[in-house]
């Protein structure tokens, strides 16, 4: 229930996520999984996924898994994307999928932000194509430290 209620504040106030026609379709403790329709408006001059679209599918994914990890405490959080990187590994085709995940201990993560009041860590997100391509691979650094 309170990850349909994360996904659901988080479509609904994210517009460019919906201009991009991005839906995310599952949240879990620090899981997510996103997708993105192919769609003319988004392709580059290859006629495939726009890279600036791709990196719009993996951090909606990214901020989905983060949510998802800290759900209990992400409405008393600001969370900020405080860094990305992005490997592009085969040309995208088709509609996409991006699934981020918090790496490593979820309740040692919890633990330091409670102690520390802030906290910056990765979320890691594969991309794939319709045809289950890895077509890139994102790291997104986030921040999060409680709301002022």
């Amino acid at each position: 229930m309170v990850y349909e209620k994360i996904r659901q504040q988080m479509m609904d106030t994210l517009p460019f996520v919906r201009l991009c026609g991005i839906t995310i379709d599952a949240i879990g403790p620090g899981t997510a999984t996103c997708s993105m329709p192919d769609a003319a408006q988004l392709h580059n001059h290859l006629h495939t996924p726009h890279a600036g679209a791709l990196f719009t599918l993996a951090e909606t994914a990214s901020g989905a898994a983060m949510a998802g990890g800290f759900a209990e405490l992400i409405l008393e959080m600001r969370p900020v994307a405080k860094e990305s990187r992005i490997q592009y590994q085969k040309v995208a085709k088709g509609a996409t999928r991006a699934e981020g995940r918090v790496p490593g201990d979820l309740a040692a993560l919890k633990a330091a932000l409670k102690q520390e009041g802030k906290l910056a860590f990765p979320v890691h997100v594969d991309i794939y194509d319709a045809q289950d391509t890895l077509a890139a691979q994102v790291q997104v650094e986030w921040y999060l430290s409680a709301k002022r």
